[in-house]
């Protein structure tokens, strides 16, 4: 299977469970209509995304963003996000962010002259991940039903507090998924929790997760899509060259997602290589800290 085209794939079922459930969840009145576009591209036509954005009933923005690590200079680039986008758009924005339980203490406000910025911090620290997990286990394996809030809840268990560590509660989280009985429910969850990956997994969990979607009705589902893409691109460039060219364009966009952006030339230099190192590439992409380590796969 081509675990590098997961990613369009799911994002998009992703976003629509979240935008029907997080106000719900993080207890934020106001009603999401739509699913707004996440790429902001500034005076200086540099681009930049924001974990998850929607239109409210109201006519503004709703915009949460999934912090593990507490960087004083984070609350500076939700600045620059939230003013680009009034700039562009001329509507109001909300910005929640979600920190995970290791985080208890963080800038919410700036004060920097004429403009006055404040974001919503909800701690994840105070809600109990061992005991959602307890409770969401007992309803998986009696086979009952799992409501949205449910689904929800167990795709941020990992951020949650509790005594075991983040990396035992993601795994266990993954586990729990794999064994829900409703197929219509497994994906839900699946995809919101792939989703959320980047922002919570290690290496390992992430590869175990990698594992259990690939048996999984997406990872079935992406395979077929996979096929036909390269057979679209073979009939434009010839079948080995189109499909290179099209496991390159998912690379990148895999690579903008978790790095907020990559440089024109490391692009380039990614489309003129052979199939199989985009695949290696593709394998070792959760294992990537910086995205200046990519030179070293165009030597």
């Amino acid at each position: 299977m081509d675990y590098n085209k997961i990613e369009d794939a799911v994002m998009k079922k992703a976003m629509e469970f979240f935008k029907d459930n997080a106000v719900k969840f993080f207890g934020i009145n106001t009603k999401i209509i739509a699913p707004a576009e996440t790429e902001i591209k500034n005076v200086d036509i540099k681009t930049n995304y924001t974990d998850y954005l929607f239109y409210t009933d109201d006519g503004n923005y709703l915009h949460f963003e999934f912090q593990t690590t507490d960087k004083k200079e984070d609350i500076k680039r939700f600045l620059y996000y939230d003013a680009s986008l009034f700039y562009k758009e001329k509507r109001k924005i909300r910005t929640v962010v979600v920190y995970s339980a290791d985080i208890e203490n963080v800038v919410t406000q700036i004060d920097a002259g004429t403009i006055q910025y404040k974001i919503e911090a909800f701690f994840m620290k105070d809600l109990d991940g061992d005991e959602k997990l307890r409770y969401l286990r007992k309803k998986i394996f009696n086979k009952e039903h799992l409501t949205s809030e449910d689904i929800l809840t167990l795709t941020l268990v990992p951020l949650m507090g509790g005594k075991e560590s983040r990396s035992e509660r993601t795994i266990k989280s993954i586990e729990l998924a794999e064994n829900i009985s409703e197929d219509t429910e497994k994906l839900q969850c699946l995809t919101l929790l792939y989703a959320l990956f980047e922002k919570f997994g290690d290496s390992y969990s992430k590869k175990k997760f990698i594992g259990v979607i690939s048996m999984t009705e997406i990872g079935r589902m992406l395979k077929e899509e996979g096929k036909a893409e390269g057979k679209e691109e073979g009939k434009a460039e010839g079948k080995a060259e189109g499909k290179a060219e099209g496991k390159a364009e998912i690379l990148i966009k895999l690579l903008i997602k978790k790095f907020k952006s990559v440089p024109n030339e490391y692009k380039e230099d990614i489309k003129k290589l052979p199939e199989e190192t985009i695949d290696v590439i593709a394998t070792d992409i959760f294992d990537l800290e910086d995205i200046q380590e990519l030179s070293k796969y165009f030597k």
